[in-house]
Formats: C-alpha cells, structure tokens, sequence
C-alpha cells in the first residue's frame, strides 16, 4: 500500500513557533519536541521554517545573541510545500533532488504538518 504524507504526519500535533519568537525560543521549542524542524505560523499563515541546519548556520557562524534574535531573521522564508496527498515516495523524491531534509505539508492553504526525510525512510512505501 502506498502511503501518503497525510499518513506519515498522522495526527501529530503541528509544532510551530511565532515570527517573533527568538532563535532560543525556536530551538528549545526544537529540542523539547525532539524535531528537527519548526515551521513559523502568523495565526494560520506559513510564513516560514526554522530546521536544525538553520540553527546550526546561527549558532556556529554569527556572533549574534540568540535570546534577542527573532526566528523570523533566520528562518527559511516562504518554503517549498507539499500536499498531503502526495505518496511518500514521491516526496522523497523531490527533496533528494532539491536538497531539503524537512519540509511543510499542505492539505489545501492548511499546515498540517512536517515530513523529515529520515521519517519518509522509516514511512515509506513498504509493505506492512
């Protein structure tokens, strides 16, 4: 049976942060949740989203303070999404072909949630 994004993301709750939250905010946010990604929600607007790597940049290369830096200056604006009813293996696809190791799911204007490529590994198509 070929899965769908709708069923990796499942109903988990959606983990997000505000565009004003700070870089330390997103990450313990990050850390607390055990994920590698947060998208950045204005009410329900995506606007964008703050993964590991992101973080990484942040706190290795800048000396910039990070209890006073909004997510919003370091977050990956406007990304690409996918729609909730693409396969699993379709997604993986295209995030080995475009680099991303995290990205938003859509179903219509709605986040419903974040697939990981590690988590499309362990959600794919296989048999049951």
């Amino acid at each position: 049976m070929t899965r769908t994004l709708r069923d990796v993301v499942g109903s988990r709750d959606l983990i997000s942060v505000r565009p004003g939250d700070s870089v330390r905010q997103a990450a313990r946010v990050m850390f607390e949740n055990d994920v590698g990604a947060v998208v950045v929600m204005e009410g329900d607007t995506l606007l964008g989203i703050f993964t590991e790597r992101d973080a990484l940049r942040f706190f290795a290369a800048t000396r910039r303070n990070p209890y006073i830096v909004d997510v919003d200056a370091v977050m990956t604006p406007v990304p690409v999404t996918m729609a909730a009813d693409m396969s699993a293996d379709e997604a993986r696809a295209v995030m080995l072909a475009r680099g991303f190791r995290h990205l938003p799911v859509v179903d219509g204007e709605r986040v419903v949630g974040v697939v990981s490529l590690r988590g499309l590994d362990f959600h794919g198509s296989w048999p049951e």
